[in-house]
């Protein structure tokens, strides 16, 4: 039984992946680098971010006049998060193998999938993105549309989307704007998804945090926030180690296996990333206050 579950990394590798990719969404909307190259903690990775521009009169130049889009870029500093179960053989014997499969896998892409909204939202400060609107307790269909003006005015690019924390993804599934539109409201009153609206795809971040500034979400560009990942370094004599790429993402994580001196199998999964800001006029805070 005990070596059923040690010959098997690459499926909890999988198993993590597809679950974690499954729940950051969030991830497709965002300026993103995603390196299969090994790194560590401290890794520095640069992000491209393509602006906006403006077409002008073909003149003496020709084309070697630059009128294309800004290409700049952001520097991600990448750190390195893991979630480990250990268990006893008699723990594995009495419940079986698959139990602790389903279980890691669940509890791993939850642990770390939290981190990374975390992450993602600490970097939404006033520090970073001085723009804001105070959208106050409740959410509605207007104010999504007056904070896509503020953009609209900023030239940030498309597609868009926003970050809204449970009580304002509450307001919208309520707002009878949205759901008293025939095809929308239906879809949204069948399974909860709020889909596009006002040009912005909606992503829920339960946990939100306000960071001391009342924000309660945020309504972007894709390069208002830069994310890049790596493959962690992993050496550890006699250790099973397997990696598992998310095909449509192309987000990587790490599973290690073993047995400690102790006697108790451990089995780690890890992921190597960080965020950092982009270009700040992308970025509009929404705040209760």
């Amino acid at each position: 039984m005990a070596n059923s579950i040690t010959a098997a990394p690459a499926v909890l590798a999988q198993g993590v992946i597809s679950s974690l990719a499954n729940k950051l969404p969030v991830l497709s909307g965002i300026s993103t680098v995603f390196s299969a190259r090994p790194g560590t903690s401290g890794m520095s990775i640069q992000v491209p971010l393509i602006g906006t521009s403006t077409a002008t009169t073909f003149g003496a130049g020709g084309y070697l006049t630059q009128d294309d889009a800004t290409v700049t870029s952001s520097t991600v500093s990448l750190s390195h998060y893991k979630v480990s179960s250990r268990f006893t053989p008699s723990n594995l014997k009495e419940y079986g193998a698959q139990f602790f499969v389903n279980n890691f896998v669940n509890t791993a892409s939850i642990a770390l999938s939290q981190k990374v909204m975390d992450v993602i939202n600490a970097q939404v400060t006033n520090a970073n993105y001085s723009t804001s609107s105070t959208t106050g307790a409740n959410l509605s269909y207007s104010e999504l549309i007056a904070a896509q003006k503020t953009l609209d005015d900023a030239k940030a690019p498309q597609p868009r989307y926003a970050v809204l924390n449970s009580g304002y993804i509450a307001d919208l599934r309520a707002d009878t704007t949205i759901v008293g539109n025939n095809v929308l409201g239906a879809q949204i009153i069948r399974d909860g998804d709020l889909g596009t609206i006002a040009g912005a795809r909606i992503y829920q971040f339960a946990n939100l945090a306000a960071n001391s500034e009342s924000l309660a979400g945020w309504v972007a560009g894709p390069d208002a926030i830069a994310f890049a990942s790596a493959l962690p370094e992993t050496d550890i004599p006699g250790w099973e180690v397997a990696n598992a790429t998310d095909a449509n993402t192309g987000l990587s994580v790490q599973v290690i296996m073993g047995q400690e001196q102790s006697g108790y199998m451990n089995v780690t999964a890890t992921l190597l990333f960080g965020a950092a800001v982009g270009r700040a006029s992308s970025l509009v805070r929404l705040k209760t206050a």
